[in-house]
Order: C-alpha cells, then sequence, then structure tokens
C-alpha cells in the first residue's frame, strides 16, 4: 500500500496544503457521509442515482417468495488532477452478486457481445 504523508519542511505549517493526500477515500457509506466533505459525497451518490433513474437500469418488482435479494455497496474515489488537486467525487452503487448460487438464484447469464463482423 503506498503512503502518502511527506516530509514537514523547517518553517512550513502544520496544516497540509492538500488534503487530497492525506485523506483516504471512505470505505462505507456512514463514514463518507461522517466526514468533512460530506456535501460532495453526497452530491455523488445523487448523481449515480439519477444516472440510473435515467438509463432506466432498474424497475420495482415483488420479491419472489423463496429468493433472496441480492444486498449492494457504495464504493467511492477521488479523481485527482494532475497537480493532485481534487477534480471529482465519484460515487458507485454496485451490487453484490458474489451472494447469488448458480441453479438457486439464477438459471442463465447474458451479456450482449457485438462481433467483428457485425460492425
Amino acid at each position: 500500500m503506498t503512503s502518502y504523508s511527506r516530509r514537514k519542511v523547517p518553517g512550513e505549517s502544520e496544516e497540509p496544503q492538500n488534503t487530497a493526500l492525506v485523506m483516504k477515500d471512505p470505505v462505507t457509506y456512514e463514514e463518507a457521509m461522517s466526514r468533512n466533505d460530506a456535501v460532495y459525497w453526497k452530491k455523488a451518490c445523487a448523481e449515480e442515482l439519477e444516472a440510473f433513474i435515467k438509463q432506466e437500469l432498474f424497475s420495482t418488482v415483488l420479491k419472489p417468495v423463496g429468493h433472496k435479494v441480492i444486498g449492494c455497496k457504495w464504493v467511492f474515489k477521488t479523481k485527482l488532477d494532475e497537480d493532485s488537486q481534487v477534480e471529482h467525487y465519484k460515487a458507485q452503487l454496485v451490487a453484490q452478486g458474489f451472494s447469488q448460487i448458480p441453479g438457486i438464484d439464477f438459471d442463465e447469464t447474458f451479456a450482449p457481445v457485438t462481433h467483428h463482423q457485425t460492425l
């Protein structure tokens, strides 16, 4: 794991000039919402949910009897520019598909693939 701490230069203030180099990305939603930059993480989460709605990526359905609901998790990432300054806060809502059991939770998978000849 890379460490972003740097040595203190004599005469330099105690406060770091770029908090992006010191702070790590939050691991949980609760952690993101309890930080000083929570307003930016809330905006990033809202943008992700708006994209889901705009692209019609989900629909509300009743849970089939005998089946479990697949969980989800927020993944947070701070995007930096070439000067290591915060450029964008990115939040992604990902499904925990690893909890599914083939033959019980699903019978088939489908991933559309375009062949070179089709193009």
